[in-house]
Protein backbone atom coordinates (compact mmCIF):
# COMPACT_ATOMS: atom_id res chain seq x y z
CA UNK A 1 0.00 0.00 0.00
CA UNK A 2 1.39 3.43 -1.04
CA UNK A 3 1.75 5.79 1.86
CA UNK A 4 -0.04 9.19 1.67
CA UNK A 5 3.33 10.95 1.86
CA UNK A 6 4.70 9.13 -1.19
CA UNK A 7 1.42 9.70 -3.02
CA UNK A 8 1.63 13.45 -2.39
CA UNK A 9 5.28 13.51 -3.52
CA UNK A 10 4.32 11.83 -6.81
CA UNK A 11 1.56 14.36 -7.44
CA UNK A 12 3.95 17.20 -6.64
CA UNK A 13 6.48 15.80 -9.14
CA UNK A 14 3.78 15.68 -11.83
CA UNK A 15 2.89 19.30 -11.09
CA UNK A 16 6.54 20.31 -11.35
CA UNK A 17 6.92 18.51 -14.65
CA UNK A 18 3.71 20.06 -15.95
CA UNK A 19 4.80 23.57 -14.94
CA UNK A 20 8.24 22.96 -16.46
CA UNK A 21 6.59 21.83 -19.74
CA UNK A 22 4.38 24.93 -19.81
CA UNK A 23 7.35 27.21 -19.18
CA UNK A 24 9.35 25.43 -21.90
CA UNK A 25 6.46 25.77 -24.36
CA UNK A 26 6.04 29.47 -23.53
CA UNK A 27 9.77 30.08 -23.89
CA UNK A 28 9.77 28.26 -27.24
CA UNK A 29 6.86 30.35 -28.47
CA UNK A 30 8.56 33.54 -27.33
CA UNK A 31 11.79 32.60 -29.11
CA UNK A 32 9.88 31.68 -32.30
CA UNK A 33 7.85 34.89 -32.16
CA UNK A 34 11.01 36.93 -31.60
CA UNK A 35 12.74 35.20 -34.54
CA UNK A 36 9.76 35.81 -36.84
CA UNK A 37 9.55 39.41 -35.72
CA UNK A 38 13.27 39.91 -36.31
CA UNK A 39 13.07 38.22 -39.71
CA UNK A 40 10.07 40.35 -40.68
CA UNK A 41 11.82 43.55 -39.63
CA UNK A 42 14.96 42.45 -41.46
CA UNK A 43 13.02 41.88 -44.69
CA UNK A 44 11.24 45.19 -44.24
CA UNK A 45 14.52 47.06 -43.77
CA UNK A 46 16.03 45.26 -46.79
CA UNK A 47 13.08 46.31 -48.93
CA UNK A 48 13.36 49.89 -47.72
CA UNK A 49 17.06 49.90 -48.58
CA UNK A 50 16.41 48.36 -52.03
CA UNK A 51 13.70 50.97 -52.64
CA UNK A 52 16.07 53.81 -51.77
CA UNK A 53 18.69 52.34 -54.11
CA UNK A 54 16.09 52.35 -56.89
CA UNK A 55 15.06 55.93 -56.15
CA UNK A 56 18.71 56.92 -56.15
CA UNK A 57 19.11 55.41 -59.61
CA UNK A 58 15.98 57.29 -60.71
CA UNK A 59 17.51 60.57 -59.55
CA UNK A 60 20.73 59.71 -61.36
CA UNK A 61 18.83 59.39 -64.65
CA UNK A 62 16.99 62.66 -64.00
CA UNK A 63 20.37 64.34 -63.46
CA UNK A 64 21.69 62.90 -66.74
CA UNK A 65 18.68 64.28 -68.61
CA UNK A 66 19.04 67.72 -67.06
CA UNK A 67 22.76 67.79 -67.85
CA UNK A 68 21.96 66.79 -71.42
CA UNK A 69 19.56 69.72 -71.69
CA UNK A 70 22.24 72.09 -70.37
CA UNK A 71 24.68 70.76 -72.97
CA UNK A 72 22.11 71.37 -75.72
CA UNK A 73 21.59 74.94 -74.52
CA UNK A 74 25.32 75.58 -74.76
CA UNK A 75 25.35 74.19 -78.29
CA UNK A 76 22.15 76.12 -79.07
CA UNK A 77 20.76 72.95 -80.61
CA UNK A 78 17.95 71.06 -78.86
CA UNK A 79 18.55 67.57 -80.20
CA UNK A 80 18.35 64.15 -78.55
CA UNK A 81 20.03 61.15 -80.12
CA UNK A 82 21.29 57.67 -79.30
CA UNK A 83 24.91 58.63 -78.65
CA UNK A 84 24.15 60.88 -75.70
CA UNK A 85 24.94 59.86 -72.13
CA UNK A 86 21.32 59.47 -71.08
CA UNK A 87 20.80 56.64 -73.61
CA UNK A 88 21.51 53.69 -71.32
CA UNK A 89 20.33 50.57 -73.12
CA UNK A 90 21.33 48.41 -70.17
CA UNK A 91 23.83 48.69 -67.36
CA UNK A 92 24.40 46.86 -64.10
CA UNK A 93 26.64 48.12 -61.34
CA UNK A 94 27.43 46.89 -57.86
CA UNK A 95 26.58 48.73 -54.66
CA UNK A 96 27.34 47.73 -51.08
CA UNK A 97 25.63 44.36 -50.49
CA UNK A 98 23.63 44.69 -53.69
CA UNK A 99 23.35 45.55 -57.37
CA UNK A 100 21.37 47.92 -59.60
CA UNK A 101 20.25 47.16 -63.16
CA UNK A 102 19.17 50.12 -65.24
CA UNK A 103 17.64 50.73 -68.66
CA UNK A 104 16.22 53.89 -70.26
CA UNK A 105 13.63 54.04 -73.04
CA UNK A 106 12.87 57.20 -74.99
CA UNK A 107 9.08 57.30 -75.15
CA UNK A 108 9.27 59.65 -78.14
CA UNK A 109 10.79 56.79 -80.09
CA UNK A 110 7.50 54.84 -79.91
CA UNK A 111 4.00 55.17 -81.38
CA UNK A 112 1.73 57.14 -79.06
CA UNK A 113 -1.66 55.43 -78.69
CA UNK A 114 -3.21 58.66 -77.41
CA UNK A 115 -2.88 60.04 -80.93
CA UNK A 116 -5.87 57.87 -81.78
CA UNK A 117 -8.13 60.24 -79.85
CA UNK A 118 -7.29 63.10 -82.25
CA UNK A 119 -10.01 64.73 -84.34
CA UNK A 120 -10.41 65.95 -87.94
CA UNK A 121 -7.36 65.75 -90.23
CA UNK A 122 -5.02 64.61 -87.48
CA UNK A 123 -7.29 61.65 -86.77
CA UNK A 124 -7.04 60.39 -90.36
CA UNK A 125 -3.26 60.76 -90.36
CA UNK A 126 -2.81 58.85 -87.11
CA UNK A 127 -5.31 56.19 -88.18
CA UNK A 128 -3.26 55.49 -91.31
CA UNK A 129 -0.06 55.32 -89.28
CA UNK A 130 -1.54 52.85 -86.79
CA UNK A 131 -3.02 50.77 -89.60
CA UNK A 132 0.51 50.38 -91.00
CA UNK A 133 1.85 49.40 -87.59
CA UNK A 134 -0.83 46.74 -87.14
CA UNK A 135 -0.38 45.45 -90.67
CA UNK A 136 3.39 45.14 -90.31
CA UNK A 137 2.95 43.25 -87.03
CA UNK A 138 0.27 40.93 -88.38
CA UNK A 139 -2.39 42.20 -85.95
CA UNK A 140 -6.09 42.43 -86.85
CA UNK A 141 -6.94 45.99 -87.93
CA UNK A 142 -10.13 45.85 -85.83
CA UNK A 143 -7.96 46.46 -82.77
CA UNK A 144 -7.66 50.12 -83.82
CA UNK A 145 -11.36 50.90 -83.33
CA UNK A 146 -11.32 49.19 -79.93
CA UNK A 147 -8.41 51.35 -78.76
CA UNK A 148 -10.02 54.49 -80.22
CA UNK A 149 -13.22 53.81 -78.30
CA UNK A 150 -11.12 53.30 -75.17
CA UNK A 151 -9.38 56.70 -75.40
CA UNK A 152 -12.14 58.85 -76.91
CA UNK A 153 -14.49 60.92 -74.74
CA UNK A 154 -17.85 59.51 -75.79
CA UNK A 155 -19.90 56.32 -75.56
CA UNK A 156 -20.57 56.01 -79.30
CA UNK A 157 -19.01 52.74 -80.40
CA UNK A 158 -17.22 52.71 -83.75
CA UNK A 159 -18.08 50.09 -86.38
CA UNK A 160 -15.59 47.55 -85.03
CA UNK A 161 -15.21 49.11 -81.58
CA UNK A 162 -16.67 48.59 -78.13
CA UNK A 163 -17.91 50.85 -75.33
CA UNK A 164 -19.36 50.25 -71.85
CA UNK A 165 -22.26 48.13 -73.10
CA UNK A 166 -19.72 45.49 -74.18
CA UNK A 167 -17.32 45.62 -71.23
CA UNK A 168 -20.04 45.65 -68.56
CA UNK A 169 -21.19 42.23 -69.76
CA UNK A 170 -17.73 40.75 -69.15
CA UNK A 171 -16.52 38.93 -66.04
CA UNK A 172 -15.25 40.87 -64.22
CA UNK A 173 -17.20 43.83 -65.57
CA UNK A 174 -15.46 47.13 -66.24
CA UNK A 175 -15.91 50.34 -68.20
CA UNK A 176 -13.97 52.08 -70.94
CA UNK A 177 -11.57 54.76 -69.77
CA UNK A 178 -12.95 57.40 -72.20
CA UNK A 179 -9.83 59.46 -71.60
CA UNK A 180 -6.15 59.40 -72.49
CA UNK A 181 -4.38 56.16 -71.76
CA UNK A 182 -1.89 56.39 -68.88
CA UNK A 183 -0.54 52.85 -68.66
CA UNK A 184 0.16 50.18 -71.23
CA UNK A 185 -1.44 47.61 -68.91
CA UNK A 186 -4.78 49.09 -70.02
CA UNK A 187 -4.29 47.25 -73.30
CA UNK A 188 -5.07 43.99 -71.51
CA UNK A 189 -8.58 45.28 -70.79
CA UNK A 190 -9.39 46.16 -74.40
CA UNK A 191 -11.45 43.94 -76.69
CA UNK A 192 -9.44 42.06 -79.31
CA UNK A 193 -6.11 42.31 -77.49
CA UNK A 194 -5.00 38.93 -76.22
CA UNK A 195 -1.62 37.88 -74.92
CA UNK A 196 -0.15 37.59 -78.44
CA UNK A 197 -1.31 41.05 -79.54
CA UNK A 198 -0.20 42.53 -76.23
CA UNK A 199 3.33 41.14 -76.49
CA UNK A 200 3.65 42.43 -80.07
CA UNK A 201 2.40 45.93 -79.27
CA UNK A 202 4.09 46.51 -75.92
CA UNK A 203 7.63 47.24 -77.20
CA UNK A 204 6.29 49.54 -79.94
CA UNK A 205 3.73 51.81 -78.29
CA UNK A 206 3.49 54.36 -75.52
CA UNK A 207 0.90 56.49 -73.72
CA UNK A 208 2.10 60.06 -73.40
CA UNK A 209 0.30 63.37 -74.14
CA UNK A 210 -1.27 63.67 -77.57
CA UNK A 211 0.93 66.66 -78.44
CA UNK A 212 4.06 64.48 -78.56
CA UNK A 213 6.14 63.85 -81.68
CA UNK A 214 8.30 61.01 -82.96
CA UNK A 215 11.99 61.73 -82.47
CA UNK A 216 13.59 60.67 -85.77
CA UNK A 217 16.96 60.39 -84.01
CA UNK A 218 15.76 57.64 -81.67
CA UNK A 219 12.62 56.18 -83.26
CA UNK A 220 12.59 52.41 -83.56
CA UNK A 221 12.37 50.98 -87.12
CA UNK A 222 8.78 49.74 -86.69
CA UNK A 223 7.62 53.27 -85.85
CA UNK A 224 9.58 54.91 -88.67
CA UNK A 225 7.78 52.61 -91.08
CA UNK A 226 4.43 54.08 -89.94
CA UNK A 227 5.30 57.58 -91.18
CA UNK A 228 4.10 56.67 -94.67
CA UNK A 229 3.21 53.61 -96.72
CA UNK A 230 5.79 54.86 -99.21
CA UNK A 231 8.63 54.32 -96.73
CA UNK A 232 10.32 50.96 -97.20
CA UNK A 233 12.64 48.95 -94.98
CA UNK A 234 15.51 50.28 -97.08
CA UNK A 235 14.42 53.86 -96.37
CA UNK A 236 14.35 53.11 -92.65
CA UNK A 237 17.83 51.62 -92.84
CA UNK A 238 18.99 54.79 -94.59
CA UNK A 239 17.62 56.92 -91.72
CA UNK A 240 19.26 54.77 -89.05
CA UNK A 241 22.62 54.72 -90.86
CA UNK A 242 22.55 58.51 -91.31
CA UNK A 243 21.63 59.33 -87.72
CA UNK A 244 24.29 56.90 -86.45
CA UNK A 245 26.93 59.00 -88.23
CA UNK A 246 25.45 62.37 -87.30
CA UNK A 247 22.17 63.18 -85.58
CA UNK A 248 19.52 65.09 -87.52
CA UNK A 249 19.35 68.68 -86.26
CA UNK A 250 15.96 69.28 -87.91
CA UNK A 251 13.29 67.18 -89.59
CA UNK A 252 14.05 68.79 -92.94
CA UNK A 253 17.41 67.03 -92.94
CA UNK A 254 15.60 63.81 -93.88
CA UNK A 255 14.83 65.30 -97.28
CA UNK A 256 18.55 65.43 -97.98
CA UNK A 257 18.71 61.64 -98.03
CA UNK A 258 18.48 60.26 -101.59
CA UNK A 259 15.63 57.95 -100.63
CA UNK A 260 13.44 60.85 -99.44
CA UNK A 261 13.89 63.47 -102.14
CA UNK A 262 10.51 62.59 -103.62
CA UNK A 263 8.80 61.86 -100.28
CA UNK A 264 8.99 65.25 -98.60
CA UNK A 265 5.19 65.57 -98.55
CA UNK A 266 4.96 62.42 -96.43
CA UNK A 267 7.46 63.84 -93.96
CA UNK A 268 5.71 67.20 -93.63
CA UNK A 269 2.40 65.63 -92.67
CA UNK A 270 3.87 63.32 -90.03
CA UNK A 271 4.32 64.18 -86.31
CA UNK A 272 8.13 64.26 -86.40
CA UNK A 273 10.73 66.02 -84.28
CA UNK A 274 14.39 65.79 -83.29
CA UNK A 275 14.17 65.96 -79.50
CA UNK A 276 12.44 64.09 -76.69
CA UNK A 277 10.76 65.01 -73.44
CA UNK A 278 9.36 61.74 -72.08
CA UNK A 279 11.65 58.97 -70.86
CA UNK A 280 11.01 55.75 -68.99
CA UNK A 281 13.62 54.22 -66.72
CA UNK A 282 13.44 50.55 -65.75
CA UNK A 283 15.23 49.84 -62.47
CA UNK A 284 15.93 46.57 -60.69
CA UNK A 285 17.60 47.17 -57.32
CA UNK A 286 18.84 44.19 -55.29
CA UNK A 287 19.92 44.46 -51.65
CA UNK A 288 20.96 41.24 -49.87
CA UNK A 289 18.07 38.82 -50.57
CA UNK A 290 15.50 41.45 -51.59
CA UNK A 291 14.79 42.76 -55.09
CA UNK A 292 12.85 45.95 -55.82
CA UNK A 293 11.50 46.73 -59.31
CA UNK A 294 10.65 50.27 -60.31
CA UNK A 295 9.39 51.74 -63.57
CA UNK A 296 9.44 55.55 -63.63
CA UNK A 297 8.32 57.83 -66.41
CA UNK A 298 10.17 61.15 -66.41
CA UNK A 299 9.10 64.36 -68.12
CA UNK A 300 11.64 67.01 -69.14
CA UNK A 301 10.13 70.42 -69.85
CA UNK A 302 11.32 73.10 -72.27
CA UNK A 303 13.57 74.61 -69.59
CA UNK A 304 15.30 71.26 -69.08
CA UNK A 305 13.85 70.52 -65.64
CA UNK A 306 12.94 66.88 -65.03
CA UNK A 307 10.04 65.68 -62.93
CA UNK A 308 8.39 62.34 -62.23
CA UNK A 309 5.29 61.78 -64.36
CA UNK A 310 4.44 58.33 -62.98
CA UNK A 311 5.84 55.36 -61.07
CA UNK A 312 4.98 51.67 -61.12
CA UNK A 313 6.37 49.23 -58.56
CA UNK A 314 6.82 45.51 -59.14
CA UNK A 315 8.16 43.11 -61.79
CA UNK A 316 5.64 44.11 -64.46
CA UNK A 317 5.39 43.47 -68.18
CA UNK A 318 7.33 46.63 -68.95
CA UNK A 319 10.45 45.23 -67.31
CA UNK A 320 10.03 41.91 -69.13
CA UNK A 321 9.66 43.68 -72.48
CA UNK A 322 12.68 45.84 -71.77
CA UNK A 323 14.78 42.79 -70.99
CA UNK A 324 13.65 41.09 -74.20
CA UNK A 325 14.67 44.09 -76.26
CA UNK A 326 18.04 44.57 -74.56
Amino acid sequence: MISPRKHQAGIALIYVLLIFSIITLMASQMVTSLWLHTEKNGRYLERIQARHLALGAEQYVALLLEQDSEDDKKKKKQVDHERERWNITEVAYAVEQGEIELRIVDENSLFNLNWLSAKALDAKRFDLMFDLLLENQGIDSGVKDNIKDWVDKDQDALENGAEDNYYLSMEPAHRTADTAMVSMTELKLIKGIGEEEYEKLLPLVTSIPESSKININTAIPEVLRTVSKNISEGDVTSIIDSRSAEAFSKVGDLAKLPAFKEKTADLKSAPLGVDSNFFTVFIKASYRDTTFYLRTQLFRNAEGHVQVASREIGPNDYWVAAKKES
